[in-house]
């Protein structure tokens, strides 16, 4: 055999070799067998002790940043002298429409991770006597959601205080589209109900859910005395000029009315004798 036969054929044979070598002495710092290099060098995957899979080697590429988390308002909106107090989600403004009843200046607003809020609103009216879910289901009608429609889940019963999750498919017939909704409505010990909802598209529901939860907690009710002039009860307002809502709503909002209202008589005229 000629030398440089013999000595192609020792480089052939102690390659393996070297190559062992190599990952052994890369790993007596650590005290374990290295996992080695795939076929194309890069570092093999290697399942930790908690049961994920992660990249072997100092090389591994890093985490990605954790997903973002929408996030309340830092200050609270004052609502109807601030009589309500509460924290929106981030980038979701509140106008008062009229005493009793305040909704989002903007349909689809943008929340602090990009997810629009469809529709938001917040008000008080007379309790009437009724269970909460029937009065649930009354404002929700005044929304424009027909009785029966909504499907409810996550639901929290106490007195006159409920809070729940709503679903609403598409209507066809109308046009309007499948909503989520979250729904709050407190008693304060006084005359009146205090309400709260929000509403977004489907597809942003599992991402909103929590933030929407944690606006309908942060609302806080400074009751007044009953000797208030505002004696509202729910009353449908006519449908908006402009703009639409989500969830089928035809009648747009809430308002009141003062309750047992009647119209003043005209005086007559009184002639002199």
């Amino acid at each position: 055999m000629s030398r440089v036969a013999l000595s192609l054929a020792l480089a052939l044979a102690w390659a393996p070799l070297a190559g062992c070598a190599v990952s052994a002495s890369a790993s007596t710092g650590s005290g374990a067998m290295s996992s080695g290099t795939g076929p194309q060098g890069k570092p093999a995957r290697r399942v930790d002790e908690a049961g994920g899979e992660s990249g072997g080697g100092a090389g591994g590429a890093p985490a990605g940043p954790p997903p973002c988390q929408p996030a309340l308002a830092d200050n609270p909106t004052a609502l109807f002298g601030t009589r309500i107090l509460v924290r929106m989600p981030k980038g979701v403004e509140l106008a008062e429409q009229n005493p009793f009843y305040a909704q989002a200046v903007a349909p689809d607003q943008a929340t602090s991770c990009g997810q629009p809020l469809a529709y938001a609103a917040v008000g008080f009216f007379e309790y009437p006597s009724a269970a909460a879910t029937a009065v649930r289901d009354q404002v929700l009608e005044l929304r424009g959601i027909a009785k029966g429609t909504a499907t409810w889940e996550d639901e929290g019963t106490r007195g006159k205080v409920y809070t729940g999750a709503y679903s609403v498919p598409a209507d066809a017939a109308t046009g309007a589209p499948a909503v989520r909704g979250w729904f709050v409505l407190r008693d304060a010990n006084d005359k009146y109900g205090y309400f709260a909802l929000y509403e977004t598209d489907p597809a942003h529901w599992d991402a909103l859910k929590s933030v929407l939860v944690a606006s309908g907690k942060s609302l806080l009710v400074k009751p007044r005395s009953s000797a208030t002039p505002v004696e509202g009860q729910v009353s449908a307002a006519p449908p908006p000029t402009s703009g639409g809502t989500s969830g089928g709503s035809a009648a747009g909002g809430l308002t009141a009315e003062p309750a047992g209202a009647k119209p003043a008589k005209p005086k007559k005229d009184v002639k002199a004798k």
